[in-house]
Parts: C-alpha cells; sequence; structure tokens
C-alpha cells in the first residue's frame, strides 16, 4: 500500500505541530526578519543568527526521525490466523469428455489455514490439505474409477496438498496466488486468480447468537491444470488433459490480531503527537477490504 504526505502536502508542510516545529519556525523567523537588514551591517550577529537556524533545522531533523519511527511502529497490525470452514468449502473440478460435454465432481473435506495480513495482503500464506476419498461427481461408479490406482490411487495418495509461495494483488479485492500443488507423489507450481469475497464478522451474527463475535473471510479461486503433469494420463484425449479446478471457501479467524502498541512521547513534559497516547487521531486500526 502507498503512504503520502499527510492530506496531499509536500514534505515542507509545517501546518501541524510535532517535534521540532517551534524550533524550525523560530529558525525561519529570526533568518527573514531580522538576517537581511543583520548582514547588510556586516554585523557578526548575523553570522551567529544564521547559524542558529542551522542549528535548528538540524535539531528538528534529529527529534522527528525517531519520533516518526515510534508512530509507524504503533499502526502495525499482527497476521491474523484463519481456518477453514470445512462445511462451506470445496474444490470442484471439471473435464471435457469426448467433446460431447462437460462433467464435474468435488471434494468436499477441505482443511488447512490462512495467515492473513490485512495490511500487506502480500504477506499472506494458505496451506492447504485435500482428502481425496471424499471426491464425489454424483455417479458412484465413476466415484470409484477416478479414486482407483487407474487415476488418482487415493489408497497410496489419500491427500493433495497446496502450498503457497507468492501473492501478488491484482485489484482491490484480487490477486494471484502462486504456490505448488503436491498429487499422486507429484508436485508442480500451480498459480490461482483470487478475489476477496468478505471479511468482518459473520454477516448472520446479528440475528443468529450462535455467530456472535465470530470473523470470517470468503475467497473465491479458479485455475486450470494439465493432469498429465502430475502422471494421470489414461483416457487421453478422450477425456481431456485440461482440468479446470474452482475454489469456493470461507474461513474462521481463530486469532484475533494484536491491539497496536501505544508509545509514550520522547518528552513526557511536550503535547503528544497524532497517533501518540493522548493524541487527537490514535492508532490506525487494521483495515480489511
Amino acid at each position: 500500500m502507498s503512504l503520502s504526505n499527510a492530506e496531499g502536502r509536500g514534505p515542507g508542510f509545517q501546518g501541524r505541530t510535532g517535534p521540532g516545529q517551534g524550533l524550525r519556525w523560530q529558525g525561519f523567523r529570526w533568518q527573514c526578519l531580522w538576517g537581511p537588514l543583520l548582514r547588510g551591517l556586516g554585523s557578526p550577529a548575523a553570522r551567529a543568527l544564521r547559524g542558529r537556524a542551522v542549528r535548528g533545522r538540524a535539531m528538528a531533523a534529529a527529534l522527528a526521525v525517531p519520533a516518526l519511527l515510534l508512530g509507524a511502529g504503533s499502526a502495525c497490525a499482527a497476521p491474523e490466523t484463519y481456518t477453514f470452514d470445512k462445511s462451506h468449502t470445496e474444490v470442484r473440478f471439471s473435464w471435457d469428455h469426448l467433446g460431447l460435454s462437460r462433467q464435474s465432481g468435488r471434494f468436499l473435506d477441505v482443511d488447512g489455514s490462512l495467515q492473513l495480513d490485512p495490511e500487506q495482503p502480500e504477506a499472506s500464506r494458505v496451506e492447504v490439505v485435500i482428502k481425496l476419498s471424499s471426491l464425489s461427481s454424483g455417479v458412484k461408479e465413476l466415484d470409484g474409477v477416478l479414486k482407483s490406482k487407474e487415476f488418482l490411487d487415493v489408497a497410496s495418495n489419500p491427500v493433495a496438498t497446496f502450498r503457497s509461495s507468492e501473492v501478488v494483488r491484482t485489484g482491490v479485492k484480487t490477486a494471484r496466488v502462486s504456490g505448488e500443488l503436491t498429487l499422486s507423489g507429484k508436485t508442480n507450481p500451480v498459480v490461482l486468480d483470487v478475489v476477496w469475497n468478505f471479511a468482518g464478522e459473520h454477516p448472520l451474527s446479528k440475528i443468529n447468537p450462535v455467530y456472535a463475535g465470530l470473523y470470517y473471510t470468503g475467497f473465491s479461486a479458479r485455475t486450470q491444470i494439465l493432469r498429465s503433469d502430475w502422471g494421470l494420463t489414461r483416457t487421453i484425449p478422450y477425456v481431456s488433459d485440461e482440468i479446470r479446478l474452482e475454489i469456493e471457501a470461507e474461513l474462521k479467524r481463530t486469532s484475533a490480531p494484536l491491539a497496536p502498541v501505544e508509545r509514550a512521547p520522547l518528552d513526557a513534559g511536550s503535547a503528544p503527537g497524532p497517533g501518540a497516547a493522548g493524541g487527537t487521531s490514535g492508532a490506525a486500526a487494521p483495515s480489511r477490504f
């Protein structure tokens, strides 16, 4: 996320009072009002006043740097941990059947966790575990074939896993999530196109006390793979090599974010700056888009 100067003003903006601002103003006033006169007289006092202005600017800068660092630290949000709501999460897969139609199935037992950083989504990480025995196509005989050694060999490879390695934002609520998919004993890279649907208190929290105080997030994701990359080659090309994957997931927050740390001003006798304890603006709350 980008950071900009307060209210769009440039680095030289002096409209807010902060550490060292008084010194900067005093130096400016002395230099502008009395400097020209004294320089015209050639007085040694002019040199002294110019030195005072320089020292004032240096002191203001020295005080401002640690204050900015402390203020920035107070606004940092900790990553939040979410786990999958298994009753509202599924992985769908579909394939072309003889050029006649697209057939599909689902994996219904999906588990894992998400480390979500609301302030820096690019730092988020997800791990997913899919139990292949939960495969359901709606046709019992086909389910047996897909779970057999001819295809997924569920007895020898009971789970598929996905671990993310990179998150690249493509929009306000969209991202491309890269990672590795392990299936049938082989691991290959996969890129998911992800839409962030929701984050916040559960939508039913106001009408159903079961959900009161619970925070959820929801995602939709899409990708396409070639099953032959994982050694699943049987019936190609009659049944397509290309497999489309669609993921719908709801996740429950299991760890609340840490509260922002409020720090005392450098000088206990001076007025606290914006964002410090007792300031007018307070620490920024973690954003969830």
